[in-house]
């Protein structure tokens, strides 16, 4: 219940307890939560605290307002577990949306000194670039923005296209197997909190400054690198976990 003895704000309360119910499926996804009107009854607070704790838990991607009808119970976000790499589909399959993906740019660009040294390769050099926008149902989720050395690039463009006819999901890791000696072995990842602007916003069609997740990848076989990719994550649809030990 509400504390008004708190220090913790009345609006940040009633959204931890929204938050609760819906953690512990009281509120169910997708059913639509009790009025403000009824809120600001259950919990003796105002209005305006009510539509503040709705306004926070809506930013949180914890629930999504739908003009004169009411406030609704988000869907679950995907969650990707960090001790290991699955593909694309596994991921969306799990909320039970239609996975696809539109690769939407290849082009050839020159490496310059930032790339040379994360693909080990010589500035000037040739680099495949493939942008791919990854989809849960109708609604876009992730943007991938990847660079591969040009030889190797040009043979995951020929799978990528390939997929992409066929309508398979996929990201670049999925393309892998179907290259000839080319297993990759591992992947180091680097995580950044950041908010949309203009052009990620338009391309992952949600508004500016939205939360997002944008995970840096360099993709090895062995110590050599085979990709470098940037993908930027809906943060009202992701959600990354691991488990760590503690020693003591």
């Amino acid at each position: 219940m509400i504390n008004r003895n708190n220090s913790v704000p009345l609006y940040e309360q009633l959204k931890e307890i929204i938050e609760h119910k819906i953690n512990s499926g009281e509120y169910k996804a997708n059913e639509q939560i009790p009025s403000e009107r009824e809120l600001g009854e259950t919990y003796k607070v105002s209005r305006i605290t009510v539509r503040q704790a709705i306004s926070l838990a809506e930013k949180e991607g914890l629930v999504s307002r739908v003009q004169g009808v009411g406030t609704f119970v988000a869907k679950s976000k995907i969650k990707q577990e960090l001790n290991t790499v699955a593909d694309f589909q596994s991921t969306v399959v799990q909320l039970g949306d239609i996975a696809s993906t539109e690769m939407i740019n290849s082009e050839i660009i020159t490496c310059d000194f930032k790339l040379a040294k994360l693909l080990n390769i010589n500035v000037m050099d040739k680099v495949l670039n493939l942008q791919l926008l990854g989809y849960g149902d109708d609604s876009p989720i992730v943007y991938y923005n990847t660079c591969f050395p040009f030889a190797l690039g040009e043979k995951i463009k020929v799978v990528a296209e390939k997929y992409a006819k066929k309508n398979i999901p996929f990201s670049t890791l999925d393309l892998y197997k179907e290259i000839e000696d080319c297993n990759p072995t591992h992947v180091e990842q680097t995580f950044e909190s950041l908010v949309a602007e203009e052009d990620i916003s338009k391309t992952l069609q949600v508004e500016l400054d939205s939360p997002l997740l944008r995970v840096t990848s360099i993709v090895y076989q062995d110590n050599s690198p085979l990709e470098y990719k940037e993908a930027y994550y809906r943060g009202d649809k992701y959600r990354f976990f691991i488990k760590r030990q503690i020693n003591l």
